[in-house]
């Protein structure tokens, strides 16, 4: 099977231009109240559509921040943390301030540390993560029609699969990427997911919830980088993810039982019964990728960071032909 890690990135990618170094001293006075000293800046991602930057502030609290700067449609990562997230339930970083710069979003928000779960993986913390994520699925659960009329969040029921997947082939079909075969075979593809996912509940959906996502930081857990793919769906999505081997879940996928017991016990599912679902889950996550590089196609961004788009979009069709191949009609 295809992993991302094998792909080359993209070096003809243009990357984001930073805001003007007197907007962010402006924005910072404006959070801190006072001028203040950068003691030591480090670049954390530099990409075409983000800037991530951690500040070391002098004599001032919060000491350090994470300094993000956006463009469409990333920016949509603040309207999740103003109108939809609630750090105490979604384990969420707390937005300090956001600003715009033109196109730009920038958002200054709080610095959770490096513990990333990828490295720090024990079967304890994998537990763990299963009954918090269990947690938040149930909470937000609840909170389904409210959300859904808050306008921010992408609406993917399983009644909404083959919608959705008809406007990928549409477009994949328009550009010649995939053969007609590839195209037929990603709406049967859609059709037996929405069918083995249909008695599933909606929730929130973190949708690129990989181990590198999850800070652990004085004992607790704590889940970044809400997106573009978060999204009103099938919340054993975010279970798939952690529990899949990929590289972004670095020596996390050792304890992927561990998860996953949890998970279900914390949510009062049939370990048995998830397990099952869990392969349609997995590959529902790489139908959502599949679509992101479609929406950099469609926005004229050809180039990725693992490489050219009308290179990678034959590749995850044909990861999803090899997916298809390993679970049941």
């Amino acid at each position: 099977m295809i992993h991302l890690n094998q792909y080359e990135e993209d070096e003809s990618l243009t990357l984001l231009a930073p805001a003007p170094e007197e907007k962010l001293n402006a924005w910072l006075v404006e959070f801190y109240g006072k001028p203040i000293e950068i003691s030591s800046r480090q670049i954390l991602r530099h990409r075409d559509l983000s800037y991530v930057e951690r500040l070391n502030i002098n004599d001032a609290l919060p000491s350090s921040l994470i300094y993000k700067q956006v463009l469409p449609p990333w920016d949509v990562e603040q309207d999740l943390h103003e109108k939809i997230l609630i750090p105490s339930i979604s384990n969420s970083a707390q937005l300090f301030l956001s600003a715009t710069h033109g196109p730009l979003t920038a958002l200054f928000m709080e610095d959770l540390g490096t513990g990333f779960l990828e490295t720090l993986s024990t079967p304890e913390l994998a537990g763990r993560v299963g009954e918090e994520l269990a947690k938040l699925h149930r909470s937000y659960s609840y909170r389904t029609a409210e959300l859904i009329h808050t306008g921010v969040l992408r609406i993917l029921f399983p009644i909404d699969y083959q919608e959705f997947t008809g406007k990928i082939v549409e477009l994949l079909e328009e550009w010649q990427l995939v053969s007609q075969a590839d195209l037929l075979f990603l709406e049967q593809l859609a059709s037996l997911l929405a069918q083995k996912l249909a008695d599933e509940p909606n929730s929130l959906v973190h949708g690129d919830l990989y181990a590198e996502n999850i800070i652990v930081r004085s004992g607790r857990l704590f889940i970044i980088d809400w997106s573009w793919f978060t999204v009103l769906g099938v919340p054993l999505m975010d279970l798939a993810t952690l529990a899949m081997t990929h590289y972004k879940n670095g020596r996390f996928s050792n304890f992927k039982d561990d998860l996953i017991d949890s998970y279900c016990y914390e949510s009062g599912r049939d370990v048995s019964q998830v397990r099952a679902l869990l392969p349609y889950a997995e590959t529902l996550s790489r139908l959502l990728f599949l679509q992101w590089l479609v929406e950099r196609r469609r926005r004229g961004i050809l180039g990725t960071t693992v490489g050219p788009v009308d290179g990678v979009i034959p590749k995850i069709v044909q990861e999803l032909r090899d997916r298809r191949s390993l679970i049941p009609a």
